[in-house]
């Protein structure tokens, strides 16, 4: 069955608050102080979120272009490469949308009964979802893990304040702005990710780790 694009299908049912409810700020902060790479605290912090390999996180996610602005609930479930699920949902009906990545593809199905499968998992999430979401990279941007080929910048906090990297011709940006540092390793709390077109604001309220 083929989808119509989710901002057509869901958009007077899904949770649309014009992120007023996800209270990160869209403007990149300019007073970081950072520290060198080299930093041992960072580097032994960095081994120990190398070693987190399955784990999952709940929070909020609000979404920003020129031409849309949503938020959602949303569940991310990592097993592998080859073995994820994001889940939106919305706090105020039963709508949902799950994309989960398997071995042969990415099925992309509603609680509609709507269900439709790719081997080109990209294709798919931009033609279905309407939007570019890196969600190749999301199971190490997630928990503050950078491509250390990469540029990016460790905090005064001993913990990733942010990078840039490119992916397939578009360069994001990412800045770590607030960590759970009650749990050991701290692992992130509100993430803002950009490029030139778009905004994603994150705030993972849960991490489940084995």
């Amino acid at each position: 069955m083929r989808f119509k694009p989710l901002f057509v299908v869901l958009l007077t049912t899904f949770i649309f608050t014009g992120c007023s409810s996800l209270d990160i700020s869209e403007r990149r902060p300019s007073d970081i102080k950072t520290i060198a790479k080299s930093d041992r605290t960072w580097q032994q912090h960095l081994s120990r979120i190398k070693r987190i390999q399955r784990y999952s996180a709940q929070g909020q996610i609000g979404y920003i272009s020129a031409q849309e602005r949503f938020s959602s609930r949303f569940e991310w479930q990592y097993q592998n490469p080859q073995n994820y699920t994001l889940k939106l949902y919305s706090t105020i009906s039963t709508t949902s949308l799950e994309m989960q990545r398997h071995p042969s593809g990415m099925t992309i199905s509603d609680n509609k009964g709507n269900r439709r499968s790719e081997a080109d998992a990209k294709m798919l999430i931009r033609e279905i979802v309407g939007m570019e979401v890196p969600l190749e990279q999301l199971a190490t941007w997630l928990k503050g893990q950078p491509d250390e080929q990469a540029d990016y910048q460790v905090g005064e906090n001993h913990y990733l304040a942010g990078f840039s990297y490119p992916v397939d011709g578009v360069t994001w940006t990412a800045d770590y702005l607030v960590y759970h540092q009650e749990l050991n390793p701290a692992l992130p709390q509100d993430i803002l990710l950009k490029n030139n077109n778009q905004t994603l604001k994150i705030r993972i309220e849960n991490w489940m780790l084995p």
